[in-house]
């Protein structure tokens, strides 16, 4: 009798496990968490290191949400590198820092503007196969007449949604010139809020490095031109990036040097969402701490 009292309530203790578990994994979730990448910096630029979620402020279209956990990201970069120099290869010496700075923290795709752009070197850990492809950058034919580098950024963006990347960068560098792609700046600045890319864009300003050409449909490129700008303009400020006009050459090595101090000293934050509902749109990271300067996105990540 004792050992049928006992089979029974073994029996009933399982059900009621049973039960329970079935209950934990039925009750819907009440809310959610999310990532945003930022970078905190001193007044003169130095990157700051010593924080933590209580001095972070993030709302989400005005409401605030919960900081759960702010510390120096660790996760591996995927970096789409754009090259648009007119076969000068004005960028070379600034691009083989930047790789060897981003050395085991990235992985680096590279491209070049050549009319449209190619991709030299896809996704990959081997800084070794990358500046390989740096190299190459060196004197070649141009591409005077501009080319499709607000295309190529689109691309990019599109290439890093669909590969799911964790941290994705886009870098552009430029010489300016005419641009040709009918890709309107609406759609670029979607995108990359879409796939939560931060661009950053150097551009070589008030040299000849290329000529204006002849213009024979002043609307087509008067249209095409804004567009450019207002991507390469806005881009950056709604994705945590910069933007930076070298005059002289001898900047660009310490501009990439930047973006490379930066990125290595990004924080990632975590928060809290409330349950799935309508779309979010304006995002807001504010730091708590006087005197610092941060970089953040403005827009919520796939939307």
């Amino acid at each position: 009798m004792a050992r049928s009292l006992w089979a029974l309530s073994v029996m009933t203790c399982a059900a009621l496990t049973a039960v329970d578990a079935r209950s934990r994994h039925s009750v819907p979730t009440q809310g959610r968490t999310h990532t945003v990448f930022v970078t905190a910096l001193e007044e003169n630029g130095a990157p700051v290191v010593d924080l933590a979620a209580a001095d972070f402020i993030v709302k989400e279209d005005g409401k605030d949400r919960e900081v759960l956990r702010a510390e120096l990201a660790r996760v591996p970069m995927q970096v789409a590198i754009i090259v648009d120099d007119n076969g000068t290869g004005i960028f070379r010496a600034g691009l083989v820092s930047f790789v060897q700075l981003l050395h085991g923290r990235a992985e680096i795709a590279l491209s070049s503007v050549v009319g449209q752009t190619h991709r030299l070197v896809d996704y990959t850990p081997d800084a070794e196969r990358v500046l390989a492809a740096v190299m190459g950058l060196s004197a070649r034919p141009g591409t005077p007449d501009g080319g499709q580098l607000l295309e190529g950024i689109f691309q990019a963006s599109k290439d890093q949604e669909k590969l799911e990347a964790t941290r994705p960068v886009i870098v552009a560098l430029t010489v300016g010139g005419e641009e040709h792609s009918t890709v309107p700046a609406h759609n670029v600045l979607d995108q990359l809020a879409k796939s939560g890319s931060t661009l950053y864009v150097i551009q070589v300003a008030g040299t000849l490095l290329r000529p204006t050409v002849q213009i024979t449909q002043p609307r087509q490129l008067l249209g095409e031109n804004l567009n450019l700008s207002e991507v390469l303009g806005e881009g950056p400020k709604q994705t945590g990036g910069w933007r930076e006009e070298i005059v002289a050459s001898t900047g660009l090595v310490p501009g990439l040097g930047r973006i490379a101090a930066e990125l290595k000293s990004q924080y990632v934050l975590e928060y809290s969402r409330p349950p799935k509902g309508k779309p979010l749109e304006r995002l807001n990271v504010s730091i708590k701490r006087r005197g610092l300067n941060l970089r953040a996105p403005s827009k919520v990540a796939g939307r």
